[in-house]
């Protein structure tokens, strides 16, 4: 007698993303890999919301944090209430694979950086036809960020409006 096999027909909805606005988002790691034209690296930090409701715990949301938009660095790091290392780079260190060391998307990272909380405004955007959280601005855990830092100016508007 023939069977029917398939997958649940809930698995295959989108997730939706939370309404835009103020949330806690931790960071649960980085998938780096090299830009399309190999000049630069995106970071693509894995977070997802925290400290919410139970609808909104876990959604996951979107940074790219690419190497030229080294603004951005400077933000993500202090909303974790860290500052850059003098060199520019995050705090923390990026650890390739022994069998593949050139290779960044096998970059792992290891830092203090992992399951902190930071504080970020949310947008909804749209990416490949599906709606996705998206950080548009960080607050600072930095105290006296503007007298530590005087060259250091947060950003408010993250996204871009392509």
């Amino acid at each position: 007698m023939p069977v029917k096999m398939g997958v649940d027909p809930e698995a295959i909805k989108a997730p939706k993303p939370a309404p835009a606005g103020w949330y806690d988002i931790k960071l649960t790691g980085f998938k780096p890999n090299r830009s399309k034209d190999k000049q630069s690296i995106n970071f693509n930090a894995q977070m997802e919301i925290a400290n919410n409701t139970a609808d909104n715990n876990g959604k996951k949301v979107y940074m790219g944090l690419n190497t030229k938009f080294a603004r951005a660095h400077a933000d993500f790091a202090h909303g974790f209430g860290f500052p850059l290392q003098p060199d520019g780079s995050l705090p923390g260190d990026w650890v390739p694979d022994a069998k593949d060391p050139e290779n960044v998307d096998k970059y792992q990272y290891k830092g203090p950086l992992l399951g902190k909380i930071m504080n970020a405004e949310l947008q909804v955007t749209s990416y490949q036809g599906n709606e996705r959280n998206e950080v548009n601005q960080i607050k600072c855990k930095i105290d006296q960020c503007a007298t530590k830092f005087p060259d250091i100016r947060h950003m408010t508007k993250m996204i871009s409006s392509k």
